[in-house]
């Protein structure tokens, strides 16, 4: 029960020990943000952080059936990335605008890092050829879905099914995908629309710090979605096939890629430790960090 407990519960906590340590060392020289920035952040990041980490009670047997559901896991990640970004999607406006602020260039390459686009996108492309190899490997069960992964022993006929991440679980969450990469690009391209606050090079940062944040809650969501995806083939992994071979003792049958099941659980857990920061990280970039004053030293 200790270790069941751990192993659920456990990447959430070390999620929030790292973002609460990244925040006040890394990041503790993050702008100061308006009171409906900072609260729009804490909705985006929090929010998501508190509902994603719910359907994990369901591993312990408690809450409703929809918790276990694959289904329903991969894509509430992406559903909550998307709320996420729509949120700071909407900055509160500026002010007051001075003249020389109007004559100083908005422009996307201001705020946004060419990193950032990048690495969501190669995200994504893990997220597509993870969605792509395991629908193709999926069968049709009973109900006519392509929720089943079947090995069979020889020419025996004998064989042994298990659940996958089918067609009929990816599909619903590779449109939920595309729809997060469309919203975060607008909100991308909606950073630099607002007119110039008074301070152009603190409202240059907040506006930096709005396009970290969209960043975050778009790759935390994709990483979380992974997650989902990598335990799953790691449970598709498992299934091992057991057949009496006479004079040759038992003979078992593994999947193909059963020797990946340590290295998806590692991938599985690193992914969710990394989402759950980027979504805390977010929340917390409007918490205002005071400094100390250094009181000088009179010497006589």
């Amino acid at each position: 029960m200790v270790l069941l407990m751990l192993l659920t519960w456990g990447p959430i906590l070390l999620a929030l020990g790292i973002a609460l340590s990244l925040r006040w060392t890394l990041l503790r020289h993050t702008p100061r943000m308006t009171r409906p920035d900072a609260v729009a952040a804490a909705i985006a990041g929090g929010i998501p952080s508190l509902v994603v980490s719910a359907p994990r009670v369901g591993a312990l047997g408690a809450g409703p059936p929809l918790w276990t559901d694959l289904g329903f896991l991969a894509a509430l990640p992406l559903i909550l990335g998307i709320f996420g970004v729509v949120v700071l999607s909407f900055p509160a406006r500026a002010a007051r605008t001075s003249a020389s602020a109007r004559l100083a260039p908005r422009t996307l390459q201001t705020f946004v890092r060419p990193r950032q686009p990048i690495v969501l996108g190669s995200l994504a492309a893990i997220a597509l050829a993870l969605t792509l190899a395991a629908g193709a490997a999926s069968e049709t069960d009973e109900l006519g879905h392509h929720t089943r992964f079947t090995i069979t022993l020889g020419t025996s006929g004998t064989s042994a099914s298990t659940g996958i991440y089918g067609w009929y679980h990816s599909l619903p969450s590779l449109t939920l995908l595309a729809v997060l990469l469309v919203i975060t690009a607008v909100a991308w391209l909606r950073l630099p629309r607002p007119a110039w606050g008074e301070d152009i090079a603190h409202d240059t940062a907040v506006r930096r710090t709005r396009a970290d944040n969209i960043t975050r809650l778009a790759s935390g969501a994709v990483l979380l979605h992974l997650a989902v995806v990598f335990n799953s083939l790691r449970g598709t992994a498992s299934v091992m096939l057991s057949v009496s071979g006479n004079e040759l003792g038992m003979i078992s049958l593994g999947t193909p890629f059963a020797a990946m099941q340590p290295a998806l659980f590692i991938t599985g857990t690193a992914s969710t430790v990394a989402g759950v920061t980027l979504w805390m990280l977010a929340a917390l970039s409007g918490v205002t960090i005071r400094t100390r004053r250094q009181v000088p030293v009179h010497t006589s």
